[in-house]
């Protein structure tokens, strides 16, 4: 079986996307209501090394349908052992809920100055 699959693909994909969103996040975070503060604190937790916290955050904001935290919940998800040392679950019904919100267009990023 191949390690790049569709799915391993698309799930690298998001990887990638995902990790642009956490570090590009903090603009877009002033421009949201709702979600925001919630939001916030999981990128804070995960930027302060909270990962496990900041995982059971992204998974609350997804499980009520939030795309942005579900991208990051699955990316955690697959890669948690080899990128937080530490590894989590989740239901293979919350798994396909993600899989189909994270599938949702995301906001335009634009690179600052001295990119």
């Amino acid at each position: 079986m191949s390690l790049f699959t569709p799915l391993n693909r698309s799930l690298a994909v998001l990887g990638l996307a995902s990790c642009a969103v956490v570090f590009a996040a903090p603009a877009a975070i002033q421009k949201q209501d709702g979600r925001n503060a919630q939001f916030a604190q999981a990128l804070r937790e995960l930027k302060e090394g909270r990962a496990t916290a900041a995982y059971g955050d992204f998974m609350r904001l997804a499980d009520r349908g939030d795309a942005e935290s579900a991208r990051i919940a699955l990316i955690m998800l697959r890669h948690g052992p080899e990128m937080h040392g530490a590894g989590w679950g989740a239901s293979q019904p919350q798994i396909d809920r993600w899989m189909k919100l994270a599938r949702q267009p995301m906001e335009p990023l634009t690179a600052e100055s001295g990119d």
